[in-house]
């Protein structure tokens, strides 16, 4: 059996909604298989005609023959249908120097289907920088390098290094080959979509009235951002065998290596908010005498995104006050900057926290009183062994 996905969204109730004359376009290519399932679909004149439940069951029972585009099409199809995929489509045809959708009366799904028999590329395109925005959970990581090296963009070979070296890594992680890196410039940042496949899956269908089974790999995205003035890297969730391999492998790719991003979640700023004023106490601290939060940034990444920077005499005084509250989450804490009175220091030290591996002084000839402290209060994680990548990343 091809390794084609049935496709959930492949019901009569979608298929009905669409527009009899986009239905037999997107239809046409596949006429002749169509034509042997016994599917035989009428003229454009007779397009009312089209028997959408027939059509359903062709989907939902996909022999080796049918051509992968039907279903990975419907998929994107339903993926933009709503208001956002539809105003995402007209702004790049527009940049692509034609009108699209300009009826009053055209769906999100219209729109969708005309633009595809149109410019099936862009679609795709679109499709991809929607799933590149779709909110998500990310972790950071900081290069220990200061300042972060100059990057302007990867290189096409540079693409085609990272391609085939995760190629060979989910393809050991029996996830199949087939990787691809998709490259955005958003907003000083740059994105990576790197889309591969997932576990295979076998689900249960019924071929005419007997019962079968349908064997796929689905396909999944993870999304990789690099802020190359904070010289900070961010992925989103996914797991802890998988993130390293991505670390070591774009810190190889983009500048030479693999340990550029360490992998190590070293720092949390978690005892800001479980304890408060609690979290600077000092006195167990030789040498330090007092310690204050000067300021915290934010990030707040669900649509619309913002980041906020609160610098104040003290923070905490602030949150007292009710003028500052925590996020909702401690990943939308990424920095904290604390100013450090030493008990023999004549000017006040500072000491910057950012999770999840880096924590910057004023002079080195500081460090060992800073590291005690922000050990003592737990803002450091105790060293974890066995953190070793896999292969040759």
């Amino acid at each position: 059996m091809a390794h084609v996905n049935p496709g959930k969204f492949a019901h009569p109730e979608m298929l009905g909604r669409m527009r009899r004359d986009l239905l037999l376009g997107w239809l046409a290519p596949a006429r002749e298989y169509l034509a042997g399932r016994g599917l035989v679909l009428p003229a454009v004149a007779d397009a009312a005609a089209v028997p959408c439940e027939a059509l359903a069951r062709v989907l939902l029972e996909p022999t080796p023959e049918m051509p992968p585009e039907l279903l990975e099409s419907l998929h994107v199809f339903h993926e933009l249908d709503d208001e956002a995929g539809m105003e995402a489509l007209r702004r790049a045809a527009r940049q692509a120097g034609w009108a699209l959708g300009d009826n009053p009366e055209a769906t999100p799904l219209d729109v969708v289907m005309e633009a595809w028999l149109r410019d099936r590329q862009l679609v795709e395109e679109v499709h991809l920088r929607v799933e590149l925005n779709r909110p998500r959970s990310f972790r950071y990581y900081s290069t220990l390098e200061e300042p972060p090296p100059p990057f302007h963009g990867p290189a096409p070979e540079q693409v085609a290094w990272l391609e085939q070296r995760l190629n060979r890594f989910y393809e050991a992680w029996k996830r199949g080959r087939g990787v691809r890196v998709f490259v955005y410039p958003q907003e000083g940042e740059w994105w990576f979509l790197v889309r591969h496949g997932a576990p295979c899956r076998r689900e249960a269908v019924l071929e005419g009235d007997q019962p079968g089974t349908v064997f796929f790999r689905p396909q999944c995205h993870d999304v990789v951002v690099y802020n190359p003035q904070r010289g900070e890297l961010r992925l989103n969730d996914c797991g802890e065998r998988e993130r390293r391999v991505l670390l070591r492998a774009f810190g190889r790719c983009l500048f030479g290596r693999a340990d550029f991003f360490p992998s190590t979640a070293k720092y949390t700023l978690a005892p800001l908010v479980q304890r408060g004023r609690g979290a600077l106490a000092c006195g167990d601290v030789p040498g330090i005498e007092r310690v204050t939060l000067k300021a915290v940034e934010f990030h707040y990444r669900r649509a619309p995104w913002r980041r906020e920077l609160h610098e104040a005499d003290d923070i905490f005084e602030q949150i007292e006050m009710g003028k500052i509250r925590w996020p909702g989450t401690l990943e939308e804490i990424t920095q904290a900057r604390f100013e450090v009175r030493l008990r023999r220091g004549k000017r006040p030290r500072r000491l910057a926290i950012v999770p999840c591996n880096k924590a910057l002084y004023t002079r080195d000839a500081d460090s060992h009183y800073l590291e005690r402290f922000v050990a003592a209060r737990g803002f450091a994680r105790p060293a974890e062994s066995g953190d070793r990548s896999n292969g040759d990343f």
